[in-house]
C-alpha cells in the first residue's frame, strides 16, 4: 500500500529529475560562473504572481553567479516563480525568475540585460571575464 510519505518521495524524485534536465551542462552555458558567498534576499511582491496574500521574502547565500543567473541556498522553502526581486549589497536589486529548485537550493535567471550585469561582475570579481569556467 502506497502512503503519503511514499508519494511525496516519488514527487520529489520527479522534481529533481526534471530540474536536472532543465539546467543543462556547463558546456551549454553562455556565461562564465563565479563562486561567491554573498548574502541576499529574494522577494515576491504582491501583485507579481505571488502565491500568498502579502509580499514574501526569503534570505539566503548566493553560491555562484553569472551574467544571466545565480544559484542560491535559501533559508526555507520558496515556491514563487516569476517577477522576483533579488537583492544583494554587492549587486543592488535585480529582477529575476526562478528556473529550478532542489530543496533549499534554487536557480534564478536574471531579467536584466546580461551585458550590464557582466560589467558589474567584472568590477566586483578580479579576473572575471566571459570565458567558461
Amino acid at each position: 500500500m502506497i502512503i503519503a510519505k511514499d508519494i511525496k518521495k516519488m514527487l520529489r524524485a520527479l522534481d529533481v529529475e526534471s530540474d536536472h534536465k532543465k539546467t543543462g551542462t556547463a558546456a551549454d552555458r553562455k556565461y562564465r560562473r563565479a563562486d561567491v558567498r554573498w548574502p541576499a534576499t529574494i522577494r515576491a511582491e504582491r501583485g507579481h504572481a505571488c502565491l500568498h496574500e502579502e509580499e514574501r521574502e526569503v534570505t539566503g547565500i548566493i553560491k555562484d553567479i553569472s551574467a544571466n543567473g545565480a544559484r542560491i541556498d535559501v533559508d526555507g522553502l520558496f515556491f514563487e516563480k516569476n517577477n522576483l526581486l533579488l537583492h544583494a549589497t554587492q549587486l543592488g536589486a535585480i529582477r529575476c525568475d526562478l528556473v529550478w529548485r532542489r530543496g533549499n537550493k534554487i536557480g534564478l535567471q536574471f531579467s536584466e540585460d546580461p551585458r550590464m550585469i557582466l560589467e558589474k561582475l567584472q568590477e566586483l570579481i578580479p579576473g572575471f571575464d566571459t570565458t567558461h569556467s
